[in-house]
């Protein structure tokens, strides 16, 4: 259907609502454009959220993949700060 064939169907359509059904229209149509204003902004992750990835574990050695070494990296590094304030 073109664009002004739609227009009139819709506004004959229109025409004929009552004026609660008339608001029930333009709240979908306001809620289509908050829908389309949300999907624009991209999300950030939890990473993105927390100022990236810490640079301890980028400039680290090892496979990252690894849970457990990145377990050991972590824990290593909250010792190395508990030791530093309790020193």
């Amino acid at each position: 259907m073109n664009l002004l064939k739609l227009q009139t169907t819709i506004n004959q359509k229109l025409s004929n609502l009552s004026p609660e059904q008339l608001n029930t229209v333009l709240e979908f149509i306001e809620s289509i454009e908050i829908l389309e204003t949300t999907n624009k902004i991209q999300p950030q992750t939890v990473i993105e959220k927390m100022g990236g990835y810490p640079k301890f574990l980028l400039e680290s050695s090892g496979n990252l993949s690894d849970r457990d070494i990145r377990k050991k990296i972590i824990a290593d590094k909250i010792k190395e700060k508990h030791q530093k304030r309790h020193n």
